[in-house]
Order: C-alpha cells, then sequence, then structure tokens
C-alpha cells in the first residue's frame, strides 16, 4: 500500500512538531531473547548504527463495551524482562524501537534546523523496516508476528514568547475553546492542561481506536517554558497484517492532523503557515 497525502487534509509550512512515532504492537514473540535484538540489528546498522537500551514499554490496549479499557493494561513477567532497544541513525534524528511486542519508528527534533520528513516518507520507513523485522522473526523460527494495536502520536512543543505568560499563549493555542473559563473575580486561568478521547469509528461505524489530545504545561531542558500538546490516534489494526497496520496509520494520522487544527487556534495557524 502507497500512502498519498489527502488532498483536503490541513496543511502547515511550519508546523511545531517535536516528536513523530508510527508504530505496531503485536502478540508476544514466543522465545524472542535480547540475543535476537542483536541479529536483528544486523539488518539495520548501516542506516542505524547507534545503540541505546530502554525499559520495555508495557502492553497498551484501547477496548470498548461495557468495562472500557483505556491505555496501559497489566501483565504478570516470568524470568527477566527482555529489553526495548533503539536503533538510531547518525544524527540521532530517526530511530527504530524494538522489543517483544512492539515496532516503531520515530522522528525527533534535535537541532533548530532539523525538519519534520512528513508522513509519507515515515511510513515508507515504517514500512521497510517492520517487513525487515518481520522476516527477521520468521528467519530465525519465531513465527509470525500478529499485529493487535497500532499508534500515531504527534508531539507538538510552542514556546511562551519573551515577555509573555503561560496564560497569554494559552488563549493563542485554545483561546476559541476556553474563553469562558475566565472568572468575575479571578479572571483568567494562570495554566491549562487537559485530556480529550474521541473514539474512531470504521467503515461500518464500529469502534476501532480512539484520538487522545493532551495539553500539559512544562519546561524544556534549556529552561524554556513550554505547552506541549500531544495527539495520539491508537487501536486495533483493520486487518491483523501489515496492510492492516499501514490502513489504520493511515487513518490515525488524518484523525490526528484534523485534531490538532480544530484545536488549536488561528492566530498560531498564522505563525504556523497553515497553508490550508
Amino acid at each position: 500500500m502507497t500512502s498519498r497525502r489527502p488532498a483536503d487534509l490541513p496543511e502547515f509550512r511550519a508546523p511545531p512538531l517535536t516528536e513523530v512515532a508510527l508504530g505496531a504492537q503485536f502478540d508476544v514473540i514466543p522465545g524472542f531473547l535480547t540475543p535476537h535484538v542483536g541479529l536483528v540489528w544486523q539488518r539495520f546498522r548501516d542506516q542505524f548504527p547507534l545503540l541505546e537500551e530502554q525499559q520495555a514499554l508495557p502492553p497498551i490496549f484501547e477496548t470498548f463495551g461495557p468495562n472500557p479499557q483505556f491505555g496501559m493494561s497489566l501483565q504478570l513477567v516470568a524470568g527477566p524482562e527482555t529489553p526495548r532497544v533503539f536503533f538510531i541513525n547518525q544524527a540521532r534524528t530517526e530511530l527504530l524501537q524494538v522489543q517483544k511486542d512492539r515496532f516503531l519508528h520515530n522522528w525527533r527534533k534535535v537541532g533548530a534546523a532539523d525538519s519534520y520528513p512528513r508522513f509519507e516518507r515515515m511510513l515508507e520507513t515504517f514500512k521497510t523496516g517492520f517487513a525487515t523485522f518481520s522476516d527477521a522473526i520468521s528467519s530465525e523460527g519465531l513465527g509470525s508476528i500478529i499485529p493487535n494495536q497500532c499508534e500515531v502520536t504527534y508531539i507538538n512543543q510552542m514556546p511562551v514568547a519573551s515577555g509573555g505568560s503561560l496564560s497569554d499563549i494559552t488563549d493563542d493555542l485554545f483561546g476559541q475553546h476556553t474563553g469562558s473559563l475566565a472568572l468575575d473575580d479571578l479572571g483568567k486561568p494562570e495554566d491549562l492542561r487537559f485530556l480529550l478521547r474521541y473514539i474512531m469509528r470504521d467503515d461500518d461505524g464500529k469502534p476501532m481506536g480512539r484520538l487522545l489530545a493532551s495539553a500539559e504545561p512544562g519546561r524544556r531542558l534549556d529552561g524554556q517554558a513550554i505547552i506541549q500538546l500531544t495527539l495520539t490516534a491508537r487501536g486495533r489494526p483493520t486487518t491483523p497484517d501489515e496492510n492492516g497496520i499501514v490502513d489504520f496509520l493511515n487513518k490515525g494520522r488524518i484523525s490526528v492532523v484534523k485534531g490538532f487544527a480544530h484545536l488549536t487556534g488561528p492566530k498560531m495557524h498564522k505563525l504556523w503557515e497553515r497553508t490550508q
């Protein structure tokens, strides 16, 4: 499947993106041990020569019905936990994450001049990497990969202008939705944080996942005050194979971008050079 940008999707020439992740979660691969990570890396090391070891991510599911589940689920671990490993490019702007039930591709802004490579290119990198990973698992006799969840995440950081305040940037970002939050005796809120959940539906109108949007005030490592807006589309692949993963990632990207454009205000859209 080849991804093409939908003609009606909101477009920004200078979006405030600092990180984007495309990923698939799958049933735990039986027998997948730490040495297998090294064997997998041999297939990627020319493009991703650097390594980092991280704690494994817990399984995450979006479920529906009488007792819906939001996000992480608990699991019992027998024996030592196989780590999550980052395969990182030389510029440290792109990486693959590999663990026994997860494969992700990330882009991250490291320097001021780093530009987002756009979703279509990232999706091609993910697809190529996932196919290589799947082939490596099969070659080691570990069986087939059965995906059960997919994820598209966009992280945006908006710095507070010199001499400004969190309240000012909150107005610029979300004022069309939050203008009525001012109190007669106290005025506008000092800052704002929120978590919104929206149900994503398939072509038959059945729940297939969720779009989660969260905003948090914070500070970068350099001390700059920011508001971080994170949008994640997560849910089950349309079919339990690579095509189903790609289909969900395309749909998730649309939900994320449209959600971002709706939640943020026109003053910031002008700053981010919105073209449609």
